[in-house]
């Protein structure tokens, strides 16, 4: 096979198939906590006092930075902080609960405090405003004098903070931000091997295909036709003329492995003669699906010399868990190595040394979860059902 691998748009729709609990998980994140902390949060009201100079001493010009000066010099604050409490650190009081606009060549200065209590809001600039107005004329000749010219009032209402229905949407469109990055880093991160171009790619090591393997109930095997993407799978296996078909993977696939070796041995024994090595309950479900009874379909499709006692099997296939699998000549065999779609490109550059060092004819196959089969089980002849291999034609064809 040849090509190029999954490319960003691809990988990213993969992934949210593959880590949808993580991208469902940050959508509700931000779905749920923007309403809450817009609930939590209480918008503060505000108040405002006017403090005016009656009669000016001073320079116009330096007078809002003198009354600046005067506001946070410190009895304002304490002022404030004595009667209602810092709510906090007492540094934060000015500006967070009490502020002054000072506007350049005005004798007019607003004194605003903030309270989610309306009532407090008014008595917080007050107090401010009053303690701000005898700091003023302490200063005596040469500055002027200071009143306050209207006192703080409360507030009809509270001012509005953002409705529920913003936040959420707000909120959701960052959960959804959210999950793309989260599902974005760990695509990057692991860099999984999705498609058989990204397999060849990632190793240099040839690969066959994607097969979709149906989950089955404990000691069922489910039929070669549940197994999509198994057909051209067996016409490249064919077409490498080897006459040892060894099937590999991790401890982790070896369900996956046995059910795959099973579904394709049972395939290729209707177009060659065929010795299954595995496991004893799957060689019975292999040859219970394809005995070499007259009649049978397998039969009808092999030469009669593929009949005679002791006759050599055209291809052996094995299952990697069976110690035969072990002393096969490398020169001969065709190692499967079967890995999950998905897998990371470090695991399969790792397995792929492990497993498949030596073999003169090594290949990767990509398997995937199907949906659970519920037919019955494989124990009768599956090739009526399964479309034609064409071995004649692929004989002289490699990947």
């Amino acid at each position: 096979m040849t090509g190029t691998g999954t490319d960003a748009v691809g990988a990213l729709r993969w992934g949210l198939q593959r880590y949808f609990p993580v991208f469902l998980a940050c959508l509700l994140l931000g779905g749920l906590l923007a309403p809450f902390a817009v609930l939590r949060v209480e918008s503060p009201a505000e108040a405002d006092a006017l403090v005016i100079a009656q009669r000016l001493d001073m320079d116009l010009e330096a007078l809002a930075r003198y009354g600046e000066a005067v506001f946070n010099n410190g009895p304002v604050a304490q002022a404030v902080a004595g009667r209602y409490g810092a709510g906090g650190d007492f540094q934060d009081v000015i500006p967070d609960r009490v502020s002054l606009l000072a506007t350049q060549d005005s004798i007019v200065f607003e004194v605003t405090g903030r309270d989610p209590d309306p009532d407090v809001a008014a008595g917080i600039a007050n107090t401010a405003a009053e303690a701000f107005v005898e700091e003023l004329n302490s200063a005596g000749v040469g500055v002027g004098i200071f009143a306050v010219q209207s006192p703080a009032v409360p507030p009809a209402e509270a001012p509005s903070g953002t409705s529920t229905t913003v936040a959420t949407a707000v909120g959701i469109a960052a959960g959804l931000l959210l999950g793309l990055v989260a599902v974005s880093l760990l695509l990057v991160v692991r860099r999984p091997v999705i498609t058989p171009q990204d397999a060849e790619e990632a190793t240099g090591v040839r690969a066959l295909g994607v097969v979709a393997v149906p989950g089955t109930k404990r000691g069922q095997v489910a039929p070669p036709h549940a197994f999509a993407g198994l057909i051209p799978v067996c016409r490249r296996l064919l077409a490498l003329s080897m006459p040892t078909i060894l099937l590999l993977s991790r401890p982790r696939e070896e369900s996956a492995r046995r059910s795959l070796s099973v579904a394709l041995a049972q395939i290729l024994m209707r177009v060659r003669d065929i010795h299954y090595v595995g496991a004893p309950e799957d060689e019975a479900a292999v040859e219970g699906a394809h005995g070499d009874r007259p009649g049978s379909p397998r039969a009808e499709r092999l030469p009669a010399a593929h009949h005679r006692q002791g006759a050599d099997p055209d291809m052996t296939v094995i299952d990697g868990n069976h110690p035969l699998a072990l002393v096969q000549p490398p020169d001969v065999t065709a190692s499967v190595l079967v890995v999950p779609e998905g897998i990371s490109a470090a695991a399969l550059r790792t397995a792929v040394v492990e497993h498949l060092g030596g073999s003169a004819e090594p290949r990767i196959l990509l398997v995937k979860p199907a949906a659970r089969w519920k037919g019955a089980s494989s124990d009768r002849a599956a090739g009526d059902e399964q479309e034609p291999v064409h071995a004649e034609q692929d004989a002289g064809q490699r990947i």
